[in-house]
C-alpha cells in the first residue's frame, strides 16, 4: 500500500497504517492477520478506509471498463448426423438453422 504523502497522522492513523503495511507485507488474509494481532477484522478495513478517505493511502482503483480486440475464428465445421432411419447426412461450413431443419425432417421421411 502506498503511501501519499508526508502528512501529519494521529497516533491511532498511524497504527492503522502500520497494520495495514505490515499485513501487505506478510502475504497474510487480513483475517489470518488480524486474528494473529487480536482485533477483529472489520476494525482494520474500518481503519484502511479512514486512511484511504484521509489521503494517506491510495484506495484500489477498479477499472469498469477495459479495452478489447476480438479476433475471428475459424473452425473447420464437418457435420454427420445419422438419423434413427439410417439414413446419413454429411455437410461443411455453416448452415442457416431453417434449412438444417428442413434436410433433416426430409431425410427423416425417408424409407
Amino acid at each position: 500500500m502506498e503511501l501519499l504523502a508526508e502528512m501529519k497522522l494521529t497516533e491511532r492513523q498511524q497504527y492503522w497504517l502500520e497494520h495495514i503495511q505490515a499485513c501487505e507485507a506478510s502475504g497474510k488474509s487480513v483475517t489470518t492477520y488480524a486474528a494473529e494481532h487480536g482485533f477483529h477484522v472489520g476494525a482494520m478495513y474500518a481503519g484502511k478506509k479512514m486512511l484511504v478517505r484521509k489521503g494517506a493511502l491510495r484506495g484500489a482503483q477498479l477499472s469498469r471498463f477495459q479495452r478489447l480486440q476480438t479476433v475471428p475464428v475459424t473452425v473447420d465445421q464437418k457435420w454427420r448426423i445419422q438419423l434413427p432411419n439410417g439414413v446419413l447426412v454429411d455437410f461443411s461450413g455453416t448452415v442457416e438453422a431453417g434449412a438444417l431443419l428442413t434436410v433433416l425432417n426430409t431425410a427423416a421421411d425417408l424409407e
